[in-house]
């Protein structure tokens, strides 16, 4: 067996909920968030973990507390999980978005609010996977052979789906980002390996979490 990495995207913020980008805007759950936050812990309560990691944005730190005070373990925090960084469009809301993304050549994109390819001012596909690859291989080297759960962001839980399958970053999303969202990754021989993508909200009340990481909804 190899480290598996429990992956979980944060629970619902307001702006999650309003469709306005994040990024490292340092926003907080609101009701929503913090219920789907509380449904976590008692999915994982009778998991045993080695560690819980987050990122240090709120968002991140107010899901994973919750879940880390079921299980009794503390929280290692860590900018290396934030969210990729989003520069000029964070604060807007999806249609501003679009403009400012069809007035820098960029193209309006896919309605998808985690689809930042080749967006001029964000951080690149390369540099949110390097960052999330060095703080994976840093966990696998401390917890070996253990389940660790880790509490990021949906930028990193799509660069990390995509890297693991081998789908080319231009390849348009098919998979949910929704909120409370948990992928897990084991690590074999060095090599990231998918073993479940779920989401905690569809198994609880029989229907589907909104993907708020993309303006379609779903």
């Amino acid at each position: 067996m190899g480290t598996r990495l429990w992956l979980v995207r944060h629970g619902q913020t307001d702006w999650n909920f309003e469709g306005r980008i994040q990024g490292h805007t340092p926003t907080e759950l609101n009701a929503t968030g913090r219920r789907q936050a509380m449904e976590l812990a008692v999915a994982f309560a009778r998991k045993r973990f080695a560690a819980v990691y987050a990122s240090d944005l709120p968002r991140a730190m107010q899901t994973a507390a919750p879940i880390a005070a079921e299980l009794g373990l503390g929280i290692i925090s860590t900018p290396l999980l934030r969210e990729r960084d989003l520069g000029p469009y964070e604060g807007l809301l999806e249609p501003q978005a679009v403009a400012l993304r069809r007035s820098s050549g960029a193209g309006a994109g896919r309605g998808d609010l985690a689809d930042w390819t080749g967006v001029p001012g964000v951080e690149t596909d390369a540099a949110v996977w390097e960052r999330a690859d060095r703080i994976f291989r840093e966990i696998i080297a401390a917890h070996e052979e253990c389940d660790v759960l880790v509490v990021t962001h949906g930028g990193i839980l799509a660069r990390t789906i995509y890297k693991t399958l081998g789908i080319p970053d231009s390849q348009e999303r098919r998979f949910s980002l929704a909120n409370g969202m948990v992928a897990v990754v084991e690590y074999r021989d060095g090599w990231p390996f998918l073993l479940s993508l779920a989401d905690v909200g569809l198994m609880g009340e029989g229907r589907p979490t909104a993907d708020t990481a993309t303006a379609r909804g779903g």
